[in-house]
């Protein structure tokens, strides 16, 4: 058969983290780096799955792979409130197939779903998978490499699949990797799109129709708690002062309203303005930290028209809006004399939807 392989970006936060958790608004755009899954031809009569970068790999036959998809089917997937101590629909099906290497099981479940529910049959293929994405940077590298996955499968398939249905089976990887159903709400829209793209809660996402080119300078502060934690502390400064923090929060969603605009108009010195605005608030919910605001100020105070953190916050990363080459110079040079890691990305505008090589034929 001949080989496809399917290049996938990461993304970049650009406003309302930690508002979209009580259903504002974010805006997010894909960026460098990439992963990239390549199917082939497999001499077994089943799906074998390679993660190059980890060198470990896994096979599934027809039968293992419909059972998978009955039991992830029928998972309990009502909320469950905060502090219950029964076991999720999903920590239930992850805790119930420990046979399956926790790294695979990801690939397993959304092959899974392809097979049942859209006849493409992985049986008798091959899907290795390399990512250049950075891990627990903010860069959604599982949801990067869950994307390339599924949509190599589709892609050789020669069939079309929804663009919402086709997000959501690559979510199923985030699903499994984050063990909650809303695994993946806010990265898989810009990972398959490419360029901009919005999430709400009430709304879900979004491709924008922009092509207004950006660059961003990331800055790498090092080591991040997990979201997962940063988002607890907001939920208890919310719990202990409702109002005040909604306050900070609408605001923030305001803020992404006018990102949007601000990109629609190609003023990137607006743009630039809410963005250090979204870290300011940031900073009052208590989710930045020294080293991201000490980054932000470096930056600011070296030709950034605007600079925030990104992500979760605590930690790992942030970004700069530069307007030329020179500034992405000199913002970088600037971070890496103060001890931070730094290096500039562009905006792409192709994503997984259209990011496809064919290449050649095999035995």
């Amino acid at each position: 058969m001949v080989n496809v392989e399917v290049k996938v970006p990461s993304n970049i936060k650009i406003a309302g983290e930690h508002s979209v958790v009580f259903g504002g608004p974010s805006l997010s755009a894909a960026v460098p780096p990439y992963a990239t899954a390549t199917l082939s031809s497999s001499s077994q009569d089943k799906l074998e799955v390679v993660l190059k970068d980890l060198d470990i790999s896994a096979a599934f036959d027809g039968p293992a792979l419909r059972k998978l998809y009955s039991e992830y089917g029928k998972r309990d997937t009502a909320p469950k409130k905060t502090g219950d101590k029964r076991l999720t629909g999903l920590a239930e099906y992850i805790a119930g197939h420990a046979e399956i290497r926790r790294e695979m099981l990801p690939y397993a479940t959304i092959a899974a779903r392809l097979l049942v529910e859209q006849g493409i049959n992985p049986i008798g293929k091959q899907v290795a998978i390399h990512s250049d994405v950075p891990i627990g940077k903010g860069y959604a590298s599982s949801a990067v490499c869950s994307t390339a996955f599924a949509m190599v499968l589709v892609k050789a398939s020669g069939k079309q699949l929804e663009d919402q249905t086709a997000i959501d089976i690559s979510r199923d990887g985030e699903r499994i990797v984050h063990g909650i159903e809303t695994g993946g709400r806010l990265d898989v829209g810009p990972i398959y799109f490419g360029g901009y793209a919005t999430f709400k809660a009430s709304e879900g996402i979004k491709s924008l129709e922009i092509s207004t080119p950006v660059s961003f300078v990331v800055m790498d502060v090092g080591p991040k708690p997990p979201t997962a934690k940063m988002v607890e502390k907001v939920r208890a400064l919310h719990d202990a002062d409702p109002d005040g923090t909604d306050k900070i929060l609408r605001e923030i969603d305001g803020v992404v309203l006018r990102c949007i605009d601000a990109l629609k108009n190609r003023d990137l010195k607006e743009l630039g303005k809410h963005i250090h605005h979204n870290h300011e608030l940031l900073r009052k919910l208590g989710v930045s930290s020294d080293k991201l605001d000490n980054a932000v100020s470096v930056a600011m105070s070296n030709g950034s028209y605007g600079a925030k953190l990104c992500g979760g916050g605590g930690g790992g990363m942030g970004m700069a809006l530069v307007g030329s080459d020179a500034d992405a110079k000199r913002v970088i040079n600037a971070l890496k004399s103060n001890g931070f890691e730094a290096y500039s990305v562009n905006v792409i505008l192709k994503g997984a939807k259209e990011e496809i090589r064919i290449g050649t034929e095999t035995g």
